[in-house]
């Protein structure tokens, strides 16, 4: 298990699409979201809690974000199909216009 500073967090947390900065991390890290352990006035993070704060991140706002009830949970998926089902609309909409630039027979 590798011991990381809050720098080699935000730059771990950096390669894996999160865009934050040390400020941020440290903001988790006083929210508890992110855990972490504090040596003379030096905080140390382990990179397995930072793995876990990344899973939890993923997918926080979404119908699979750990903790949350199951209304909400059905909320967001509802919120979800209803966007999926918009993109469908338009992606029809996008294949019948190239569908009739290229000339080809729909199926």
């Amino acid at each position: 298990m590798n011991i990381l500073t809050v720098q080699e967090a935000a730059q771990l947390m950096h390669s894996y699409g999160i865009k934050c900065d040390i400020n941020k991390v440290k903001e988790w890290l006083s929210e508890g979201k992110l855990n972490s352990k504090e040596y003379k006035g030096t905080y140390t993070i382990s990179e397995e809690d930072v793995y876990n704060f990344l899973e939890a991140y993923r997918w926080e706002g979404t119908a699979y974000e750990q903790g949350i009830d199951d209304i909400t949970k059905i909320s967001r998926l509802l919120e979800e199909i209803a966007d999926l089902r918009q993109e469908v609309c338009e992606l029809k909409k996008e294949n019948g216009k190239l569908v009739d630039q290229l000339g080809i027979l729909p199926f």
